[in-house]
């Protein structure tokens, strides 16, 4: 059996002994999965492998989507509960209840479509305030909500019957106009009204006295205001907060590598980022297991072509993950690694001696010296011990 073979066969039972450890030897090392296929059902199996290998993943706050490519925004988060709060309100017909929270996700989805995001979630917000609205008897509302709805494109919630019960009609008619001047505490903020885009801030605008929404949008802030535009408030401020979440960065850069392997470079940013040393990497159906045991080193794949397999294989891979931290907490040598050879000229930097020459023969005089030292201490002891019956003789050398 050759080298290759052996340590092959070392590296497979080595594998086999990390699956039976016992699930008390935990390292609580962190694992980042971080998924280019983006999904979140391999996503949570290898999490469950993690752990059972005595390992943590990284999870928390959004970053275990944020290393599948997912930005996960702040607004976002509070968007879907809206939206979620709003269909369980409406499924109890309780409408107003389901309006309030309807309206709190246009607001939501209005600044974000201020900051130029797909916001899908709109129609459906605006379905539930026609539905209620439908039911309450409430025609301007249900007038308004219809027009929103078509300028959205439509919704799977609103059958097309419901929306030819409230046709399009002129909304300015008869109705006054006022003049306002929108601002925001950043200015050349994104302003867009009732889903229309209406300038940057400071933006004067001439709207219809009645309800509306105003978002705005500067970089990753966002705000809105909703309400009735009336002439004795000339003046609407919208305050912008920050709605990128924790992660965005990180999602953002994961997401820029378009499901391809990343560069060691690239996943040592996300190593140092995620405050981990081992990242599970998959693309397609392959998994692999990068590494290091510290900063100063680049990521590599752990033990070579072992450290990688389909995903039916990946609790083998987890497995050698697990023996590897194992190693690196013990302060063992990282088989990964070569052994440390000093060639001359790193010596030669460390000692000051150029070892490439060779040393010249020690002087015969030198030797003769060595050699009279220790025949003088020789006659000095020997002189000592014999004095009490024999001449004292003291002899002194420089």
């Amino acid at each position: 059996m050759g080298a290759q073979q052996i340590l092959r066969a070392a590296s497979a039972a080595v594998v086999a002994l990390a699956i039976a450890q016992p699930a008390e030897a935990r390292t609580h090392e962190r694992i980042a999965v971080i998924d280019l296929a983006d999904d979140a059902a391999v996503r949570q199996k290898l999490a469950s492998q993690i752990v059972a290998a005595g390992l943590d993943p990284v999870l928390g706050d959004g970053v275990e989507d944020a290393l599948a490519g997912q930005n996960v925004d702040r607004d976002a988060v509070q968007l879907a509960a809206a939206i979620d709060e709003a269909k369980r309100m409406f499924g109890e017909l309780k409408c107003k209840e389901a309006t309030a929270s309807a309206m709190t996700a246009i607001g939501l989805g209005s600044a974000r479509q201020a900051a130029g995001l797909a916001v899908p979630e709109l129609a459906r917000a605006w379905s539930y305030v026609l539905l209620c609205a439908d039911r309450a008897g409430d025609n301007d509302t249900a007038i308004a909500a219809a027009s929103r709805l078509r300028e959205l494109g439509g919704s799977t919630d609103v059958d097309a019957s419901m929306l030819a019960r409230y046709p399009e009609v002129d909304v300015l008619a008869g109705r006054d106009m006022v003049d306002i001047d929108v601002k925001t505490d950043v200015d050349g903020a994104e302003i867009w009204v009732d889903s229309r885009r209406a300038g940057v801030s400071p933006a004067h605008l001439i709207l219809p006295v009645g309800p509306h929404v105003i978002a705005a949008a500067h970089g990753t802030k966002r705000g809105f205001v909703t309400g009735t535009v009336v002439k004795r408030q000339p003046v609407v401020t919208i305050p912008l907060t920050e709605a990128a979440g924790p992660w965005s960065k990180l999602a953002a850069r994961i997401a820029s590598w378009h499901g391809k392997p990343p560069s060691p470079a690239e996943l040592a940013w996300v190593l140092d980022e995620v405050k981990a040393r081992v990242a599970l990497v998959r693309h397609g159906d392959v998994v692999e297991a990068w590494g290091r045991v510290g900063r100063s080193e680049p990521p590599h794949l752990l033990s070579g072509d072992d450290g990688k397999g389909n995903l039916g294989d990946a609790e083998r891979v987890i497995a050698l993950v697990a023996d590897r931290v194992r190693g690196w907490n013990d302060r063992a040598p990282d088989p990964d690694q070569p052994l440390l050879v000093e060639a001359p000229g790193e010596r030669f930097t460390r000692t000051g001696k150029d070892t490439t020459k060779k040393e010249e023969p020690t002087a015969w005089w030198v030797y003769a010296s060595i050699a009279g030292a220790i025949a003088a201490g020789v006659i000095v002891i020997y002189a000592h011990d014999s004095a009490h019956d024999t001449q004292r003789v003291e002899l002194h050398y420089p």
